[in-house]
């Protein structure tokens, strides 16, 4: 038997099974994950860490600069606590100076009981030639924020003082030093001191129907009697106490109130008067410029022991 003929195979029969389809697997790595967000939050701790050293150093570099300015300012400040401290100090013996002179003029000007008027030309002599102490720049444009509000008040009270009490020496020495002044001013202070011990009363008499009164000065022996002087002479008289005058009026005399009569009887006396009222002005002024001058060494002194910081 004759072999089969081989039948052509089916290209498509004949082709391979298609292999089955390949089997793809994700395999998600969770701690790779993990790396990865650590990373990004790192990054950003990081970048949080650099800006807030930045801030810090920002402030830090500001602190410290702010510090050194105010360290600077109150250097400054008690530099110029020193210096008005050493003005007010330097003035003090000026000052304390020109009370000296007041005092010595006055109480030759005033005197006590017993003792007569008397003018120390002296003392106004060397009162001008004292030179104004303290002036304006002393303590102008400074730094007062160290000072109290009492201190910064009493500095300008001393400087106010100062100027009125140099300008009432002035016009002392205008009334008293002048040739003319100093004639004059003699003349009247031997008026003042006459005014001063001596009494006077008014004797009355009639003329008509008509009661007059003339003009006396009265003495009063060591027996208590009293006598008036006249042009003509002394007689003795009794105090008038509310006494009928009648006719025997100019037995008595009533005393004259000097205080009340002052215009009239100080009419001599009016250039001492004046002068004699500069000088307790003056000396009340100089009294008070050294009481506020105490208070301000104190008060500066306290600041100016102060240790500076730079």
């Amino acid at each position: 038997m004759a072999p089969r003929a081989s039948v052509p195979s089916d290209p498509f029969a004949a082709a391979p099974a298609t292999a089955a389809p390949r089997e793809v697997r994700l395999i998600i790595d969770d701690k790779a994950v993990e790396d990865a967000e650590v990373g990004r939050r790192s990054a950003g701790k990081y970048i949080a860490a650099a800006l807030v050293a930045a801030a810090v150093g920002v402030l830090a570099g500001w602190f410290v600069g702010s510090t050194w300015r105010e360290r600077q300012l109150y250097d400054l400040v008690l530099q110029d606590a020193k210096d008005i401290y050493g003005s007010v100090n330097t003035a003090s013996t000026t000052i304390e100076r020109a009370q000296k002179l007041l005092d010595q003029a006055v109480k030759a000007a005033a005197p006590g009981a017993g003792k007569s008027i008397d003018l120390d030309f002296k003392s106004l002599e060397d009162l001008p030639k004292l030179e104004k102490p303290f002036p304006a720049d002393a303590f102008a444009r400074k730094h007062y924020r160290a000072f109290e509000a009492a201190t910064v008040d009493q500095l300008f009270q001393y400087y106010n003082n100062t100027n009125l009490l140099w300008a009432k020496v002035g016009s002392i020495s205008a009334k008293a030093l002048t040739p003319a002044a100093r004639e004059g001013l003699t003349r009247a202070a031997k008026s003042a001191g006459d005014l001063a011990s001596t009494d006077f009363g008014c004797v009355p008499f009639k003329g008509g129907d008509r009661l007059g009164c003339g003009l006396v000065t009265v003495t009063k022996n060591a027996e208590g009697k009293l006598s008036v002087t006249t042009r003509s002479g002394s007689y003795e008289k009794q105090l008038y106490t509310g006494q009928d005058l009648g006719s025997k009026a100019s037995d008595y005399v009533i005393m004259v109130d000097k205080g009340r009569s002052n215009e009239i009887l100080g009419a001599a006396t009016s250039q001492f008067q004046s002068f004699a009222r500069d000088l307790i002005e003056a000396k009340t002024l100089a009294d008070q410029t050294t009481e506020i001058q105490g208070r301000l060494t104190q008060q500066l002194g306290n600041i100016a022991k102060l240790q500076s910081l730079n």
